[in-house]
């Protein structure tokens, strides 16, 4: 009995022993930031696995027991901005950053895989830097002797690269880095190129040589996604809107063949490009991503939730026609599409029950008063009709429209209303022309 309670102590203490931990100190001290999340990465989808206030500018979080090996990243309270992302393989993690520039600063104190990781970034970008550089020279020079000089310059540079890029691979063969380190290695010409077309054509062409879209660590890391932006957005660039989105279109074709069958990566890459393309308000690539190759995945893989609320996004651009919106007055159904005698509409959601509201609805009563060229509908988004009522009173010459169920109503539903007042500027078509943020931007726009 006594030796099998000693096995099943040795059981827990090794159990507690091989649990690892993530600690930190951040300097200057910064009284926003009070809090760090740890995330494990998986793809494009962040796994929250604990978080730590801070004390004294330190940090400590125990990671799991039987965490998987992978890319994690340390976010912070929303009050403070950056990410740090970090290698983890069963090793415990010391770091330490400048609380003022949290994303750019870290610096390991622990972990001899992120170190090294951290030490070959570092030298293979300059290096890559370099190369990129004594190319773009390149193209300007017009002397036989300066192009000598930039083309030995240049080999023996791509020499050193690729020594330095074999001795890291070496060095971490059978770690997480190596993964990782392969996948960040460059293509670069054995010879400097006479025009930028040529040197645009093979950093296309050899973009993707080095990515094994097959690898269970990358697939579990942010890198397949950054990767695809940086093909789309950096490699593909022309100052006319349609050739530009004819370049984006067939990018993103392209790297789907890359990819092939594999259908979680396409998800993770799908869904990087989805919020880029929406970041910008491009709706037509949004659109474009979603429909042509999103919404094809297999149905596990979609989120329905995305789907639906880029749509809605999509809907709601400007250059698109205002969702229509139906009322009753005076026992005769209206509808926002049938208005008409004014070159514009301002559509505004508001509240009784908001502040701000309260603040710039009178401001915008004033500022539209008299001004026959355009019309406000505003929709009251309320729990009751009785304060919408007695503010409705004086608002006598808008379209007043009540909207009970307030966030529930199905006016702020399909308007996607997180927030009060929201404004839309309509042309006389009913078409989206602006989304002001608030009264003022709103008055700047007529007036400018």
């Amino acid at each position: 009995m006594l030796k099998k309670l000693l096995i099943a102590l040795l059981f827990i203490s090794v159990g507690v022993q091989s649990q690892n931990s993530i600690t930190g100190i951040v300097n200057p001290k910064n009284d926003l930031l009070t809090r760090v999340i740890l995330y494990q990465l998986k793809g494009a989808k962040q796994v929250y696995i604990s978080n730590s206030k801070l004390d004294n500018n330190q940090f400590k979080m125990e990671i799991p027991q039987g965490s998987e090996a992978g890319i994690y990243r340390l976010s912070f309270n929303s009050e403070v901005p950056g990410y740090v992302d970090f290698l983890f393989d069963q090793e415990d993690v010391s770091l330490k950053f400048d609380s003022s520039n949290l994303s750019n600063s870290a610096e390991f104190l622990s972990s001899e895989e992120n170190k090294t990781y951290d030490n070959y970034l570092v030298e293979s970008t300059n290096l890559q830097q370099k190369l990129d550089s004594l190319q773009i020279v390149f193209f300007g020079l017009k002397d036989k002797k300066q192009d000598e000089i930039t083309l030995d310059l240049y080999l023996k540079t791509l020499n050193n690269y690729t020594n330095i890029q074999s001795q890291y691979e070496t060095k971490t063969e059978g770690k997480l880095a190596n993964h990782f380190i392969k996948a960040t290695r460059k293509y670069f010409a054995p010879t400097l190129f006479v025009s930028p077309q040529e040197y645009l054509n093979s950093v296309k062409q050899h973009y993707f040589d080095f990515i094994n879209f097959n690898d269970n660590m990358l697939m579990n890391s942010t890198l397949f996604g950054e990767k695809a932006i940086e093909y789309v957005f950096y490699l593909n660039v022309s100052d006319d809107f349609q050739v530009q989105n004819a370049l984006y279109k067939n990018a993103i074709s392209e790297i789907m063949q890359k990819v092939g069958e594999n259908n979680e990566v396409k998800n993770d890459i799908l869904i990087s490009l989805i919020y880029a393309f929406e970041q910008f308000e491009n709706m037509p690539l949004l659109a474009y991503t979603i429909d042509d190759f999103y919404s094809k995945l297999p149905a596990n893989l979609k989120n329905e939730v995305l789907i639906d609320d880029m749509q809605s996004k999509i809907k709601l651009a400007v250059g698109n026609k205002a969702p229509e919106i139906t009322w009753e007055e005076d026992g005769t159904q209206k509808k926002l599409s049938e208005l008409n005698g004014f070159e514009n509409y301002i559509l505004v959601f508001w509240s009784t029950t908001c502040s701000h509201c309260l603040n710039e609805i009178p401001k915008l009563y004033e500022f539209t008063n008299g001004n026959n060229a355009m019309h406000v509908v505003a929709v009251a988004l309320e729990d009751n009709k009785t304060s919408f009522e007695q503010f409705a009173a004086k608002l006598t010459t808008w379209t007043n429209i009540l909207g009970l169920k307030k966030w529930g109503n199905e006016m702020a539903k399909e308007y996607k209303i997180v927030a009060t007042p929201t404004y839309f500027i309509l042309d006389k078509d009913k078409k989206i022309i602006a989304k002001p943020a608030h009264f003022e931007d709103l008055k700047a726009y007529f007036e400018n």
